[in-house]
């Protein structure tokens, strides 16, 4: 009898679904419902078992974990809608988040507003308490004080409670102290404490992630514990797992204690799938991944089949200092709303039209033309197609959204309009993969596009044009991707400390003391067990610089030995000198944290074995429809093919459309496209063929 894996991803528009565990992978998608996700991935699961011809408790009791992804931390974040925070900090340092260490992104624009706030001033408390910098307690903590400052908080209507005090990465003796008194005056509140979410040097960053975690944490341990309860009434008895943002899973408990490890979450799995399916799997290492749905852009850069990670990011304009795949996010989707503002220019996003009511071709109410929309009016989607299994393809409404909203206010045709609109989202998306590598010192032109989502396939040829890249690759189940990246992931868990010292005069035998207790840590969180394995990593930096690199370092036999700090130093040289150009090997490293990053291997799914390909695998054209690929050409006939039908081996020339169950690949004039025996479709440029 087969056991089963699921990986879910909740979107801003579909829930993807994926189980594994039988002769090939089977995905599929289900509308998101606003406000109802837990009620989304019922109805995904519950489909799939259909799918599978058993009820969806005989599924889930053959089911070993369900890993998901989900966007709830990041959408709370986006919309605004988190919990109201009160914040408990020392006397002196009740404006350490409006002060922001002075960052303004746009130095020279007076007007440019400050972030909205997470915690109101009014809610921003301080209480007598001093530790110093070397971890000594100057002024002991006024108990009295503390609990008259929470229950002020309470009775104010917060719903969680910051507690962040000055140096308690040193010595946290006065925040677990706090963190006690407010479990005995308001037991039913959510405690983000910075010494656990955080313990590390810099009041901004660790405060600010801190009140990141208190403002989402509600929300999102409510909906993962409503999730958790669901399924095990159904019949689920297995491990239940959430993505993190740093590429790991763990359990539903723990992630919801630290929410703020959720914000990448969803897409976290695309760029896991990407490693584990096309850099280990293929000769591409250099791959830039680019994830379209529904609502949002997701953009990541793998290097050496490695994605880049960061402890640097700003959600919303407020630092969150915790380790995670260097994600860039725009809001251009599917859902994407085209509109002309006050000067007359055309608009493009970043608001959507989500999946209620969504673009006007879905036939829900919305009237607004959307990237949909104009995908549809100009041929490149199925108008005969059903998403999610329950939602059929208005055109008429498509081409009537964009005839009356862009194309006759501008003086435009409906072609040449929708074109617009598809021209501008296009710059925007190509402008967000400049981020992840021109900005950063990298030649797109080096890398390949990994293109997933329902949309990614559709756009992606245009981007590759317009970056001079020759090569995208797009997985079968694109749509499903980040679903299915989930059930590659282990268990994994980050602990963090500040450690203060130099490579080259460090206490060996106090920085390993250091590295074994988060290792410890991490065992605990873990379960324990000898499957456990631990990676160690040091910040380093060079005198007088603000900003760090993490390298790894080697542990012997649990020690750390003087050729191991060598080594470390060594690595950072050559990472900063890749990063930022430059490197001054005859000047000492500074160490300014350590990191231990705990993992269980968790079983990954089987490679699916499509053949070796071949010519047998050619397959004709089921249809052609006329398709507008610019005004030049003019509405072209062009080649329609089943994805389901083709085989290994298959070669497509441009123009082409090969449509898949969750996602459509255009294959652009110019352009031709070969299904390799990894389930992945590869489209190259004539230009570079």
């Amino acid at each position: 009898m087969d056991s089963y894996r699921i990986g879910v991803d909740v979107g801003g528009t579909f829930t993807d679904v994926v189980v594994s565990g039988g002769p090939a992978p089977l995905y599929l998608k289900v509308p998101t419902r606003g406000g109802a996700q837990a009620r989304s991935v019922r109805e995904g699961l519950e489909r799939a078992a259909a799918l599978l011809d058993l009820d969806l408790t005989k599924l889930l009791a053959r089911t070993e974990r369900i890993v998901h992804g989900t966007t709830i931390a990041t959408n709370m974040m986006i919309e605004g809608t988190g919990s109201r925070v009160g914040m408990l900090t020392t006397e002196g340092f009740r404006d350490e988040l409006e002060y922001r260490r002075g960052l303004k992104e746009t130095i020279y624009d007076p007007t440019l507003p400050p972030p909205r706030p997470l915690v109101r001033r009014r809610h921003r408390l301080t209480v007598g308490e001093r530790v110093t910098a070397d971890g000594a307690i100057l002024t002991p903590l006024d108990e009295a004080e503390v609990r008259a400052r929470i229950r002020r908080l309470r009775d104010d209507g917060c719903e969680s409670l910051a507690i962040g005090f000055l140096f308690s990465f040193l010595n946290p003796a006065h925040e677990r102290r706090a963190r006690e008194i407010a479990a005995e005056e308001w037991p039913e509140a959510y405690l983000s404490v910075s010494s656990e979410v955080l313990p590390q040097v810099r009041e901004y960053e660790r405060f600010s992630t801190t009140a990141v975690n208190a403002y989402i944490g509600p929300g999102t341990s409510r909906y993962l514990g409503l999730l958790e309860r669901e399924l095990a009434e159904a019949g689920f008895a297995g491990k239940f797992l959430v993505i993190l943002s740093s590429g790991g899973v763990i359990d539903g408990q723990f992630a919801g204690r630290r929410a703020a490890s959720l914000l990448l979450s969803g897409p976290a799995g695309g760029v896991l799938a990407a490693t584990e399916v096309v850099a280990a799997r293929t000769a591409h290492k250099n791959l830039i991944t680019i994830d379209m749905g529904g609502t949002s852009y997701d953009v990541c850069l793998i290097g050496d089949g490695r994605a880049q990670t960061t402890s640097n990011t700003y959600v919303e304009r407020h630092a969150v200092a915790l380790p995670m795949f260097a994600l860039h996010t725009i809001g251009a989707g599917g859902g994407s709303i085209a509109r002309i503002d006050s000067g007359g220019a055309l608009r493009v996003g970043p608001s959507s039209a989500g999946a209620m009511p969504g673009p006007a071709c879905y036939g829900r109410g919305g009237s607004e033309p959307t990237v949909t929309d104009a995908n549809l009016a100009l041929g490149y989607l199925n108008p005969e197609a059903t998403y999610g299994g329950s939602i059929a393809l208005d055109i008429e409404a498509a081409r009537s959204a964009i005839r009356t909203r862009i194309a006759e206010p501008l003086g435009l045709s409906l072609e040449d309009a929708a074109l617009g609109i598809l021209r501008m989202i296009n710059a925007h998306m190509t402008n967000g993969i400049r981020v992840v590598s021109v900005q950063q010192g990298r030649d797109p032109r080096d890398f390949v596009l990994v293109a997933f989502g329902g949309n990614g396939a559709v756009h992606a040829g245009r981007q590759a044009e317009d970056l001079d890249i020759d090569t995208v690759l797009v997985p079968r189940m694109a749509g499903a991707f980040s679903a299915y990246g989930g059930l590659f992931a282990d268990a994994q868990v980050d602990h963090l400390a500040t450690w203060v010292g130099r490579c080259d005069t460090a206490d060996r035998d106090a920085l390993g003391r250091a590295i074994r207790e988060l290792a410890e840590k991490g065992t605990s969180v873990l379960g324990g067990g000898a499957d456990v394995c631990h990676e160690a990593y040091l910040a380093c930096h060079y005198e007088g610089q603000t900003s760090e690199i993490w390298v790894p370092i080697a542990l012997g036999a649990g020690e750390i030995v003087e050729q191991a700090l060598a080594e470390a130093a060594e690595c950072f040289h050559c990472e900063h000198e890749r990063e930022r150009t430059f490197a001054k090997r005859d000047e000492a490293v500074h160490i300014i944290g350590a990191k231990v990053t705990s993992r269980r291997p968790y079983e990954k799914p089987l490679r699916t074995e499509g053949g070796s390909g071949d010519e047998t695998g050619r397959r004709e054209p089921m249809s052609t429809r006329d398709v507008y690929f610019d005004a030049k050409g003019g509405w072209t006939p062009t080649a329609i093919y089943s994805g389901a039908q083709l085989a290994p081996g298959a070669c497509v020339g441009g123009p082409a459309i090969i449509e898949e169950s969750d996602s459509t690949v255009v294959v652009y004039p110019g352009w031709s496209c070969r299904l390799g025996g990894d389930d992945i479709y590869t489209l190259t440029s004539e230009r570079g063929a």
